[in-house]
């Protein structure tokens, strides 16, 4: 009877134990789960359509995803690239010049990335880009550049302002000869020029364009006659698989629809992440995803018209020698 006692007791107690491991098995939870992921380190600079990370990362959209992101904040894409190549990083967010220039190159010294989301596309709905006067000037169209050939403009060479400048020529008809491109590397520094009438025009990112207008600046030309991809983000093929892209693409999606709603929320979180100064915040108009109309919620991926047209101005200003083949540089779904 004893041992008969002891041996139920042991049953009992397995039952017991199997019971209570498997109740604590099922209420292990996403975040439990992402923590058993890989931690992904993507750098990012402090540009405003960055926002769509960085709510993806203050919302927890990223864990419940099942990834374990850390977003890490750079100052310029030179440090970024710095850090890709050394492998330092698993991913990287930026202009689509500065993402493509590391994703073409590294590719073809053997240590592949590709594309896995956009964040800014150009489109009528919103501007990012724009050429703007200094307050106070007479310039009031692109009809007026051509009548006062060699008008001074601020910009930084081999970077997506040189490429929108070529893209604004091409397709508004503007000669080459009528604009004086003077390299001003910084973005800070081209804006004080500009507002202190040193400079006649500058192509500057959204929020400054909205800041100089409202200082009596004018915008001459944006990139909404545009239909293309703008900024992006990119991992090392080594780092994740197609489906860890697809999951991120999921979390950025969640975080779209997330700002759509509560844009002020997200304004606020802009200004504390040092995206937006406090002055600028008010004037900004926030992203919005909707109406791309796309299957994810998000801004289209490029496409092979997109990587070969960028490629060709690429080869043209001697960054690389050939064009990659769009499953080469994209995580097409």
């Amino acid at each position: 009877m004893a041992t008969d006692f002891v041996l139920m007791n042991r049953r009992t107690f397995g039952i017991r134990t199997a019971a209570l491991c498997f109740a604590a098995g099922m209420m292990v939870s996403p975040f439990s789960l992402a923590a058993e992921e890989p931690l992904l380190k993507i750098g990012v600079l402090p540009a405003a359509d960055s926002v769509l990370l960085y709510a993806a990362e203050s919302e927890g959209f990223f864990e419940s995803r099942g990834l374990r992101i850390q977003l890490l904040p750079f100052k310029s894409a030179i440090e970024i690239g710095a850090a890709m190549r050394a492998g330092e990083l698993a991913g990287h967010y930026g202009d689509l010049i500065n993402v493509f220039i590391n994703v073409f190159t590294q590719n073809a010294a053997g240590a592949p990335q590709a594309v896995a989301a956009t964040v800014t596309y150009a489109n009528p709905a919103e501007r990012n880009f724009a050429l703007v006067t200094r307050p106070g000037s007479n310039l009031t169209s692109l009809e007026d550049i051509k009548t006062h050939p060699g008008t001074d403009t601020a910009m930084s060479a081999s970077t997506i302002i040189d490429y929108l400048l070529d893209r604004m020529e091409a397709t508004t008809g503007l000669p080459p000869s009528a604009m004086k491109r003077v390299e001003v590397r910084q973005i800070p520094i081209r804006l004080q020029l500009l507002l202190a009438g040193k400079m006649e025009t500058a192509l500057l990112p959204e929020p400054l364009c909205s800041l100089v207008e409202s200082k009596g600046g004018r915008a001459l030309w944006d990139d909404r006659t545009l239909a293309e991809p703008l900024a992006v983000v990119a991992f090392r093929k080594a780092a994740v698989t197609p489906q860890t892209a697809a999951a991120f693409r999921a979390a950025l999606a969640d975080a779209a629809k997330a700002i759509e709603s509560d844009p002020e929320k997200f304004r606020a979180l802009m200004v504390k992440k040092s995206l937006l100064t406090k002055a600028a915040a008010s004037a900004y108009k926030m992203p919005t995803y909707a109406h791309f109309g796309t299957a994810d919620g998000l801004p289209p991926l490029p496409s092979a018209a997109d990587v070969k047209r960028t490629a060709d101005w690429m080869i043209g200003k001697g960054m690389i020698k050939t064009i990659p083949k769009l499953e080469e540089v994209v995580f097409v779904p």
